[in-house]
């Protein structure tokens, strides 16, 4: 019976069904992420205007998964 909510096996299942081949991992080995960290670097702001708050994410963790969500057009 399907909720609507992901199966404990669904992840491998859709593995399987692409024949194996994870097309996200499948990047991760063709990018050399961490070559993008000094362009990112210069583009966003050095200083925050508050003290408070949560820390900023990682540069390149956040450009890994920007550049995906765009290219899967996810949300």
């Amino acid at each position: 019976m399907k909720t609507g909510q992901p199966g404990f096996f669904d992840f491998e299942q859709r593995i399987a069904n692409l024949g194996g081949k994870d097309p996200i991992a499948r990047l991760d080995q063709l990018i050399e992420w961490e070559d993008f960290r000094p362009i990112l670097a210069e583009v966003l702001p050095k200083e925050l205007k508050t003290s408070g708050g949560r820390p900023r994410f990682d540069l390149v963790m956040m450009f890994k998964i920007l550049g995906p969500q765009r290219l899967y057009n996810l949300s």
